[in-house]
């Protein structure tokens, strides 16, 4: 074998040990803040090395000794003192009562997550509705506008025509049967090309019946020469 091979595995057996000897140390750290019981075999279980090794590492073996001499001269009340039944038991109690209320939340929870879901459904429906709404008013616009499109426009439609009250009652009377008898009582005899014809012609009948019952009154109370020419305001 070759010097330079031995040195090789002297590098590689020195550093092997300076690993094991810093996991010991730091198991020993460990073993003491947790108040573990500490031996050769306990420290090398926890360090995952040999005794062997432990008792060939005089520092190792020295600092092991000394600890497991300390905890044994020191008093026993110090050490933790070991859980009763009867606080296993109040534990265990605690713990289903928290469990329990742990269950009551995860229960209220989900209730809550399947009445949102609920809702997200139905307002997801009410979009759809909506979007289908508006399709269809587009839709029915479009055939509106063709429609319109197609049918001719109407001519606009006359007005009834209507006559005013004023106009009927201002209808010529043109020789109506009541003028004519009243007339005639009163020996009135009416011409169309007379001045009286053409005057009874212009105003309304109920203006004409109004002078004749005046010319009555004249003629009861008066003696009319004639009555034909008897002046009466027509308009």
């Amino acid at each position: 074998m070759t010097n330079r091979k031995i040195e090789a595995l002297q590098e590689a057996a020195a550093h092997k040990s300076k690993e094991s000897a810093e996991r010991v140390k730091k198991a020993l750290e460990r073993m003491i803040k947790q108040g573990q019981v500490i031996s050769f075999k306990s420290v090398a279980q926890t360090a995952n090395v040999s005794t062997a090794y432990l008792y060939k590492q005089e520092d190792l073996r020295s600092r092991i000794e000394t600890l497991r001499d300390q905890q044994k001269q020191s008093p026993k009340s110090k050490q933790a003192p070991l859980a009763s039944d009867n606080s296993k038991s109040v534990i265990i109690s605690t713990l289903r009562e928290e469990n329990k209320k742990l269950r009551a939340e995860i229960d209220g929870l989900r209730r809550i997550n399947e009445g949102l879901a609920g809702r997200v459904y139905h307002l997801q429906g009410a979009d759809d509705l909506a979007e289908r709404f508006k399709v269809e008013n587009a839709e029915l616009k479009k055939q509106l506008d063709e429609c319109r499109s197609q049918t001719p426009s109407a001519p606009p439609q006359d007005g009834p025509k209507v006559t005013s009250i004023d106009k009927k009652r201002s209808k010529k009377t043109g020789g109506s049967d009541s003028v004519k008898s009243e007339l005639d009582a009163l020996k009135i005899k009416i011409k169309i090309s007379t001045t009286l014809s053409k005057l009874i012609e212009q105003v309304p009948e109920e203006t004409v019946l109004k002078a004749i019952n005046t010319l009555k009154e004249a003629l009861s109370t008066t003696k009319v020469r004639n009555p034909a020419g008897f002046r009466i305001k027509l308009r």
